[in-house]
């Protein structure tokens, strides 16, 4: 490598190693350019000075002429008395044979006006003659010649003017050639680092400049080639970065898509991938923190990788989902010996907890299930959704699963048009009061008039409405319907339920929505019985508090649905502003014919009573379990031995504005 330390000016033209910077280039060839500059200044004053010089001699020998008429002249030019004034009798011819008579003297031209004949001599000498006559008056009178003579110095700067301009011109060749030298010397080194640029544009950081002989320019390459190794460095480690998950140290969804396509292109055999994920990590995360949750993660992704202890990739998707990419004849034997499942279920010890994992797969094989890598993974996904919703082990891929993931992306699209539309529409089931033996309550439920496919019940697009946020404008919904028919209901001393979604207890704006409702209509809220579930309840226990008493404040019952199925705390509902309990229709199914399930049923209604609530059991639909539930002491019954749900107008005609006295059980 080259010094970058500048060198001296003389030292780089006596040393062939050393090289001339840009400064001492630039240097020489302003230097040769002054050069110039002073020699044709002086050239042109040296010729001005020598043609003033010469008149002055010009001078002197008229008035020496003068002199020899005897005709008064001036005093003379002491300026001139340095060059001697020779006489001769005779013509110029003869006078040029004297011995003051210079030798080798040539004619040159002079003036057209002038008798003064000039003549260049040897030696630089220039001689000016004057031929005129002794006595003018007289007709022959004798010949004199006079002649003076100015010898220039010998000194280079008093060069002729031909040889002076040509020296100049010489001078200014070289320092062409210099400028064109500095000029070569700086665009050659910048179209190559210009080169170099476009080649790390380009992502190829593995370009680098040669050294070069000045010292700035290669001070520059040499900063480029440190930034461009440091770039190359920073590169291989992103690229690390960019196909590895930061938290696990598995191989990522980028890497993943990677393989897959590189493999499907050269697949020599059947290729599988499986897709799965820790369904219960969202819980782990709220109960046990982040940190207890990130080490899941890390645990779960060792344990993948020592039961696929074959050359497979793995990889994190995203979050809680894992994917594995093998031969199919692997993934058999590994299904045979139970690897996959020991993969998916188990317990881990994590900072003193043991916890259980909750793992469903969903598998996708190529080529039948697809020959595009986003398909297949996506058709993967799919499997592995339907195998959590259904709480099996594992999933294979199939065809009419992609048509029932296809309708649900349709439903998503046509359920905002079915809100803009008002598409939406309220069925009511009535309850009786076993102690009464009246119906004096109703469950308001949604139906979804589609244009195409009939009425669809909640359950076609209600998890839908939660997934896409739109559940909060269709509880909107039911809330303005319910309010515009609340005053009929009110005369016949009939109570409405509505069910509230669990992200309805995480909406702080829509207390303020029913406060505008209840402003307009006061005494409607203590007609009105807002369900909601367990669950629903404990995503947010201190929340949904919140919210609920608010609505409490407002005249509202609070019911707690489907209980008996999830996982809440008592401590946490005796703090709710409940006043009704329903049990859910799984716990009244065939309890007539089991007696383990008798008992769970009294239990749980007795405790409702306990705790000071009304008990309604769901679900009913034969005589036997009517009259056991009734037997037990819940206060109110609904389901299909009573009615089906029905539309508002055939509600009203039985139950609002009819006879509704008499209890017609539905057949």
């Amino acid at each position: 490598m080259l010094s970058t330390q500048p060198t001296g000016l003389l030292r780089a033209l006596f040393s062939k190693r050393a090289s001339l910077s840009l400064n001492a280039r630039t240097l020489l060839v302003c230097l040769e350019a002054l050069f110039v500059l002073c020699l044709c200044l002086y050239v042109i004053l040296n010729k001005q000075i020598a043609t003033q010089h010469e008149d002055k001699i010009e001078r002197l020998l008229y008035d020496k002429a003068l002199a020899i008429h005897q005709v008064n002249t001036p005093d003379t030019n002491t300026d001139t008395q340095f060059a001697p004034v020779f006489y001769h009798q005779g013509n110029l011819q003869e006078a040029q044979f004297t011995q003051h008579w210079p030798k080798a003297c040539h004619p040159v031209s002079a003036g057209a006006t002038s008798k003064i004949q000039q003549f260049r001599c040897e030696n630089g000498v220039r001689l000016h003659a004057l031929q005129t006559q002794l006595n003018p008056e007289q007709v022959q009178s004798a010949q004199v010649t006079l002649w003076a003579v100015h010898t220039a110095g010998l000194s280079m700067l008093s060069m002729p003017v031909h040889e002076a301009i040509g020296l100049a011109l010489l001078v200014l060749t070289i320092s062409a050639l210099c400028s064109r030298w500095i000029s070569h010397s700086i665009t050659q080194p910048l179209a190559e680092i210009t080169a170099s640029a476009e080649h790390m544009s380009a992502g190829h950081y593995d370009w680098r400049l040669p050294d070069n002989p000045i010292p700035e320019i290669n001070q520059l390459a040499t900063t480029f080639n440190h930034m461009a190794k440091s770039l190359q460095e920073r590169d291989k480690v992103i690229r690390r970065t960019a196909y590895k998950d930061q938290l696990t140290g598995l191989d990522n969804r980028a890497f993943l898509s990677l393989a897959l396509r590189e493999r499907t292109q050269s697949a020599r055999e059947p290729l599988s991938i499986v897709v799965w994920g820790i369904d219960n990590l969202d819980n782990i995360n709220e109960v046990l923190g982040h940190e207890v949750a990130d080490k899941v993660l890390v645990k779960v992704a060792r344990k993948a990788a020592r039961v696929c202890r074959e050359n497979l990739v793995i990889a994190r998707l995203e979050g809680n989902v894992f994917c594995m990419l093998l031969p199919r004849a692997l993934l058999e034997a590994m299904l045979k010996k139970h690897c996959i499942k020991r993969l998916l279920h188990g317990s881990l010890r994590v900072q003193n907890y043991q916890l259980d994992i909750q793992s469903h797969a969903g598998l996708a094989h190529y080529p039948e299930h697809g020959e595009c890598p986003d398909s297949l993974m996506r058709r993967a996904e799919i499997a592995r959704q339907l195998a959590k919703k259904t709480r099996q082990t594992c999933i294979v891929f199939e065809p009419r699963l992609e048509q029932r993931s296809a309708n649900r992306l349709e439903l998503v699209a046509q359920l905002r048009k079915a809100i803009n539309e008002q598409e939406f529409c309220l069925y009511f089931q009535p309850k009786l009061n076993l102690r009464t033996n009246s119906i004096n309550q109703a469950e308001a439920l949604l139906r979804w008039n589609h244009p195409t496919r009939g009425v669809i019940a909640p359950g076609g697009f209600i998890e839908l409405a939660e997934q896409t946020g739109m559940i909060k404008e269709i509880t909107r919904l039911v809330f303005r319907q319910t309010y515009s028919i609340i005053a009929l209901c009110t005369q016949q001393n009939i109570r409405l339920s509505l069910n509230l979604s669990a992200l309805d207890l995480e909406d702080n704006s829509l207390v303020d929505f029913v406060s505008q409702l209840h402003e307009q209509q006061p005494d409607a809220a203590r007609h009105m019985v807002l369900e909601i579930t367990e669950s629903a309840a404990m995503r947010d226990p201190e929340q949904a508090l919140e919210i609920l008493n608010e609505l409490a404040a407002m005249g509202f019952q609070i019911s707690i649905d489907d209980f008996g199925t999830g996982y809440s705390s008592l401590a946490y509902l005796k703090r709710f502003p409940v006043t009704e309990l329903k049990i859910d229709r799984s716990l009244v199914q065939g309890a007539d014919l089991d007696t383990d399930g008798q008992i769970i049923l009294e239990s749980t209604i007795e405790m409702g009573h306990i705790m000071g609530l009304l008990v309604t059991t769901e679900g009913v639909e034969t005589q036997a379990e009517f009259d056991l539930v009734k037997k037990l002491g819940a206060d109110y019954v609904q389901g299909f031995w009573l009615s089906k749900p029905m539309p508002f107008e055939e509600f009203k005609l039985k139950h609002l504005v009819g006879n509704h006295d008499e209890l017609v059980p539905y057949i």
